[in-house]
């Protein structure tokens, strides 16, 4: 594509578009969409019935304001990851994470002293702990790795552009600085569609409204998790 002045133009509005045109045939694509729409509903339902509206309700404040949160984040990691911007989604995707943590820990207390931490700017636990707890069953080493390159990802850290780099013999970089799709796009889109689910449960348990088909959305979930496991040959370890 030329602009006429004899030098090659990049049009990446027309690549970003082909691009989502390819993730909305993805199952990671369609099981982060139907879960963040799913937890939009709840979250109306929740407002028109008058949920935690009254003053002093910690608990139920805090919960409210994270699966907005929740919400916000998801659909802006989905928008930047089926857009092709990966390192980018995987920033957006560390608020998940840490909004996840922060939801499960404000949940965990029947009290309302957790929530009304949160809403003080002040939480009960470091955002290490809070997401080391939320997954008990993992090596922690292993959890902060995660983190650790996520954070990565969401700060102006070279290792989050180095990921894109292919080196030749001479040890030369080529980097890869347009937008593409990778296993991590559909792997961290369905990181948003399980968090998404999980916040939209815990908010109609607790505000006492429907969750539209949950347990299709369930089992969507569970499949698409199952398959993307075989495909990274996760399986068995």
């Amino acid at each position: 594509m030329s602009d006429g002045s004899g030098l090659e133009s990049v049009s990446l509005s027309e690549h970003e578009a082909q691009l989502r045109q390819v993730a909305l045939d993805m199952r990671e694509y369609i099981a982060a969409d139907w879960a963040t729409s799913n937890l939009a509903s709840v979250i109306q339902l929740a407002g028109g019935r008058g949920w935690a509206s009254e003053a002093g309700q910690h608990r139920g404040h805090a919960m409210a304001l994270l699966s907005v949160r929740m919400l916000r984040a998801c659909r802006a990691a989905i928008g930047v990851l089926a857009a092709g911007w990966e390192t980018e989604g995987m920033g957006v995707t560390r608020q998940v994470v840490e909004i996840n943590a922060r939801l499960c820990e404000v949940v965990a207390d029947v009290t309302p002293e957790t929530g009304r931490l949160y809403l003080e700017g002040k939480p009960k636990t470091s955002i290490g702990a809070a997401i080391r707890a939320v997954t008990p069953e993992v090596d922690p080493s292993a959890v902060a790795n995660l983190y650790r390159g996520l954070s990565r990802d969401a700060h102006a850290d070279v290792g989050g552009i180095m990921r894109h780099a292919t080196v030749d013999d001479n040890l030369r970089a080529l980097i890869t600085w347009g937008p593409e799709h990778t296993e991590g796009t559909r792997l961290f889109l369905l990181v948003c569609g399980s968090f998404a689910a999980e916040a939209a449960t815990r908010l109609a348990v607790e505000a006492d409204v429907v969750h539209p088909n949950r347990d299709a959305l369930s089992a969507y979930l569970h499949a698409v998790e199952t398959e993307l496991v075989a495909a990274r040959g996760w399986l068995g370890t």
